[in-house]
């Protein structure tokens, strides 16, 4: 085989030396936009990791003392974000659990181990060292503050430092959508992007748990405004009702209400368990037998249509006054 032309090599160098860099351009922009997913859902999950450990941590405080875990709820957060953060990214794994598990780890560039310190201590004692001193002034009272004074001039700033912050979020948010780079602004300020930790391994979107979620959340939806439609005990009274008829089972009534006095009220002794509870203002249903006005008409619009004897296990429709003569 026959050496190539010297011009022909020369050419072919000189296209490839100016093609490749921008292939690898172009390979790691789409790299870093298709992790989008891949880096939302590990900020889910690590949320999620730090509600589930503060459960077990809340009921251990409980039982030293009642409303201890809520008061220290934001120290709780702060320290299991902290230990997690030390046991994951602090210890040289250069990513958190969740980030882990999504395939994804900080990208190790000069003076990576500093700016994980930092990151961590921006990132999880910036919010709580800000929540604690808004909190303090809040109840000092600085918002009630005279408007010359110098504790108002600091709450004004502060609010306005609120404010530019999550206007910079809102615009980190949208730039990271766009982009795909930078999650939180302190990760834009630190240089700290995540990277897939296996590049061979490619990241498949998997939509099932998503969509057994929104059933889940449409069930209960329309059960939480089903609910109110519904009457229990009518419910109750009418699958105890045809479950009977199909069955044909007979009637079953307690032997303790069937031999009461006539002149006592069945409702109230079921509820007191005294059968000298007498029927005040006696009513009498169409199988004869006699209820306090209260209790039976409080049964009949409970269980409309289903409402039975307790006596006799008859339906009652209906009632009249008793007249004693």
């Amino acid at each position: 085989m026959s050496a190539p032309d010297p011009q022909w090599a020369n050419a072919w160098s000189s296209t490839v030396s100016r093609t490749e860099p921008r292939l690898t351009h172009t390979h790691a922009t789409v790299v870093s936009r298709n992790v989008r997913v891949s880096k939302l859902d590990a900020e889910l999950l690590d949320g999620e990791l730090t509600q589930m450990l503060r459960e077990p941590v809340s009921n251990a405080l409980s039982l030293v003392r009642p409303g201890l875990a809520e008061t220290y709820r934001l120290e709780i957060d702060t320290v299991i974000q902290a230990v997690l953060f030390w046991l994951s990214v602090g210890s040289h794994r250069r990513a958190t659990y969740a980030q882990g598990l999504q395939n994804l780890q900080y990208a190790r560039t000069g003076g990576f181990a500093r700016r994980v310190h930092l990151f961590g201590i921006l990132s999880i004692g910036g919010p709580y060292a800000w929540a604690r001193m808004v909190g303090s002034m809040s109840l000092a009272g600085w918002a009630d503050a005279p408007h010359t004074s110098i504790r108002a001039l600091v709450w004004r700033l502060v609010q306005r430092i609120e404010r530019i912050t999550k206007v910079a979020a809102l615009l980190n948010f949208a730039a990271f959508l766009a982009l795909g780079q930078y999650p939180s602004i302190v990760e834009r300020i630190l240089g700290l992007r995540l990277v897939h930790a296996r590049p061979q391994i490619l990241h498949s979107v998997s939509f099932e748990f998503l969509n057994r979620q929104l059933v889940w959340h449409a069930f209960t939806e329309f059960v939480m405004f089903a609910m109110p439609l519904v009457n229990p005990m009518k419910a109750r009274a009418w699958i105890v009702r045809n479950v009977r008829s199909v069955l044909r089972l007979p009637i079953s009534v307690d032997q303790s209400v069937k031999e009461l006095p006539e002149d006592v009220c069945a409702v109230c002794f079921v509820e007191a368990r005294k059968d000298d509870t007498h029927a005040v203002n006696p009513y009498v249903t169409g199988c004869g037998h006699i209820y306090c006005y209260v209790c039976i008409s409080m049964r009949m619009m409970a269980e409309a249509d289903e409402c039975s004897c307790l006596r006799c296990g008859a339906k009652v429709d209906k009632i009249r006054q008793y007249l004693q003569l």
